[in-house]
C-alpha cells in the first residue's frame, strides 16, 4: 500500500505555543485514551527529563517558569512573566499572578524557589536522585524575595539560565520540602492528576482551576503496549486516540499518521575506556564499518535517514557540511585501522556488547542487527545485549563496575532546547554521569563555551564536537523521524518538542 505523510511545519507549529489560546473555547466531556511504548518510571516533577516520564506530566500536569517555543526555539515566557540579570551572577523572575496548584493553594516565588533547589539534589535531600539535575549542572541559589519575585544567585556566570529553568517542572510547596519521590503530583498545569495503576494506566482529568484557556478533552488515560503494531491496532479498532512511535509499516495512507523531527538522533557510544576501544583508531574503524546508507533506509524506511554527528542542525555544536568530510562506509579502511591498533598492543580481537533495548526506536531491533553484522565483517567481536530501560541505564551511567564488560552503547538522543550544554557536559565531559571518554581538549571547550554566548559559544561548541569525533567518543548513525498515529476526528500538530512532551490542551476533537 501506498504511503503518505503528513510533514508538520513552522507554521503549523505556531499553533502550539505554550500557553496560547486553544482553537475552540468548548469544553467537551470526551475521553481520550493516548498508548505510549514505555511506561513512566516517576511522577515527580524532577524526574521529566525522560520522554516516558514527559509525555504523560510535562506541559499537562506540570509547567515550568519558561518555555522553549517549538516555532523559534527562543525562551518565552510561562509561569515567570519576565526576566532581567541584575549582575553578571544574579537574576530576576518576575512571576504570573493568579496560578493556583491543582490543591488550591498559590503558586508563588517560594514554591519555585523550592523546586529549583530540590532538582539539583542538595544535601537535604540524600538520595533523591532527581533525573532533572543535569539540567542545573552549576550550583544555583533560589530564594523569594516577595510573593511574585524570584532571585536566582549563579556560582558562574551562565548566559541561559531561563533556558535551563525550562526544564524546571514546578511542583506544589509542600511536595518539595520532601526527600521523597512524589507519587501524587500536584501541578499548575491544565490537567490534575487522578491515579496511577502501575503495569496498567495513568489518569489525568481536567483542571477547572486553570489559569490559562481550559482544554477541550476533559478526561485522559495513558496506556503501555509495547509493541507497535499493536499500538497502531488500537487506533484503527478505536481502543485509543493517539498512538506514539508508529512504524512505517503500520502507518495509515491519509492524515492520521503525522510526522515530526525532534532533533533526535541515534548514536554509538563506546566505552574508551576498555579494549578493544582505547586506542581511537578501533573508535574511527566503526564509523567506517558500518554502512549506513545502506541499512538505515532499508530498515527504517520513512523514519530515519543516514546520519553522522551527535546532535541536529538546531543545536548550536551542529558543523555544516562535517557529513563531507566525515568517516564514510570504508570496510577495508576500517580494517586497516584495526590493524595498526593491534600492531601496536592493543587487545583488538577482546569481544563487547552492543547494549540497547527493545523501545531504542521503531524497528531498532533490526537496525542494531544489521550493525553488528557490519562490526563482525571487520573482524570485530560483537555480541549484542538488549535490556530493559532500567537496566539499559545502569550501562549508560557512571561510574562502570571494574566487571563490566566493555559496551557499545545504542543511544537514541534529542536535543530540543538548542543548546549544547544541555548534551555535552553529561555525554562527553570527564566528569559527565553519561560519559564513556574523557579528553581534557573536549572538557576546556566545553568550560569556556559555558560562560560565553552568542558565535563564540557556537564555536567552542563546534570545536569541541570536532574534537568528539575525531576522537570516535560518540558516532552519529541516523537522525530519527516520528510518528504518530490519530483516531478518526482527532486533530494534533506535532511540532519539535512533541518527542517529550504532548500537551493534551493542544488536542482536538470533532463535535
Amino acid at each position: 500500500m501506498k504511503r503518505r505523510f503528513w510533514m508538520s511545519t513552522a507554521a503549523a507549529s505556531a499553533l502550539l505555543l505554550l500557553g496560547s489560546a486553544p482553537a475552540s473555547a468548548e469544553t467537551s466531556d470526551k475521553p481520550i485514551t493516548v498508548v505510549l511504548a514505555i511506561e513512566l518510571d516517576s511522577l515527580d516533577p524532577c524526574d521529566t527529563q525522560p520522554a516516558q516520564n514527559a509525555n504523560v506530566v510535562r506541559g499537562n500536569v506540570f509547567e515550568s517558569l519558561t518555555h522553549v517555543s517549538p516555532v523559534d526555539g527562543k525562551v518565552a515566557p510561562l509561569l515567570a512573566e519576565s526576566w532581567t540579570q541584575t549582575s553578571d551572577l544574579v537574576w530576576e523572575f518576575k512571576l504570573k499572578k493568579g496560578v493556583k496548584f491543582h490543591d488550591g493553594s498559590d503558586f508563588n516565588a517560594a514554591a519555585a524557589a523550592a523546586n529549583i533547589m530540590r532538582t539539583q539534589v542538595g544535601p537535604e535531600f540524600p538520595g533523591l536522585a532527581c533525573l532533572n539535575s543535569g539540567q542545573l549542572p552549576d550550583p544555583v541559589k533560589a530564594e523569594a524575595v516577595d510573593d511574585l519575585t524570584l532571585r536566582v544567585t549563579t556560582t558562574k556566570v551562565d548566559p541561559i539560565l531561563p533556558l535551563r529553568l525550562s526544564y524546571v517542572d514546578i511542583g506544589d510547596l509542600a511536595s518539595q520540602t520532601k526527600p521523597e519521590k512524589v507519587l501524587n503530583p500536584i501541578g499548575t498545569g491544565p490537567y490534575k492528576f487522578v491515579s496511577r495503576t502501575q503495569g496498567e494506566s495513568v489518569k489525568l482529568t481536567r483542571f477547572d482551576g486553570y489559569w490559562g484557556s481550559a482544554p477541550q478533552i476533559k478526561d485522559v488515560t495513558y496506556i503501555v503496549r509495547k509493541e507497535a503494531s499493536v499500538r497502531a491496532s488500537m487506533i484503527e479498532t478505536g481502543e485509543a486516540q493517539i498512538a506514539l512511535s508508529i512504524q512505517a509499516q503500520d502507518a495509515t495512507d491519509d492524515e492520521r499518521t503525522v510526522t515530526f523531527k525532534d532533533n533526535r538522533i541515534f548514536v554509538m557510544r563506546p566505552m574508551t575506556f576498555k579494549e578493544p576501544f582505547k586506542d581511537p583508531r578501533v573508535r574511527q574503524a566503526l564509523s567506517h564499518a558500518i554502512d549506513r546508507d545502506t541499512i538505515v533506509p532499508a530498515i527504517l524506511g520513512i523514519t530515519g535517514a543516514p546520519y553522522y554527528q551527535m546532535l541536529g542542525p538546531q543545536v548550536n555544536a551542529y558543523i555544516p557540511g562535517y557529513d563531507d568530510k566525515a568517516p564514510k562506509y570504508d570496510p577495508e579502511k576500517a580494517k586497516e585501522l584495526i590493524a595498526a591498533a593491534k600492531a601496536d598492543g592493543h587487545a583488538v580481537d577482546t569481544p563487547f556488547e552492543i547494549v540497547t533495548r527493545p523501545d531504542i526506536l521503531p524497528d531498532g531491533g533490526e537496525l542494531v542487527q544489521a550493525i553488528a553484522q557490519n562490526l563482525r565483517e571487520v573482524g570485530l567481536k560483537a555480541n549484542i545485549k538488549s535490556v530493559e530501560n532500567t537496566a539499559w541505564r545502569e550501562f549508560l551511567r557512571q561510574p562502570f563496575p571494574d566487571e563490566q564488560p566493555p559496551t557499545l552503547q545504542m543511544i537514541s538522543h534529542d536535543n530540543t532546547s538548542g543548546d549544547a550544554s544541555f548534551s555535552f557536559p553529561k555525554y562527553i565531559t570527564c566528569k559527565g554521569l553519561n560519559s564513556a571518554i574523557c579528553s581534557p581538549e573536549i572538557d576546556k571547550l566545553i568550560a569556556e563555551a559555558e560562560t560565553s554566548s552568542g558565535d563564540t559559544r557556537t564555536e567552542l561548541y563546534r570545536k569541541a564536537a570536532e574534537t568528539l569525533y575525531k576522537e570516535g567518543g560518540m558516532i552519529g548513525i541516523a537522525e530519527q523521524i516520528r510518528l504518530i498515529m490519530l483516531g478518526e476526528g482527532v486533530h494534533y500538530t506535532p511540532n519539535p518538542l512533541s518527542g517529550l512532551e504532548i500537551r493534551i490542551a493542544d488536542v482536538r476533537l470533532d463535535d
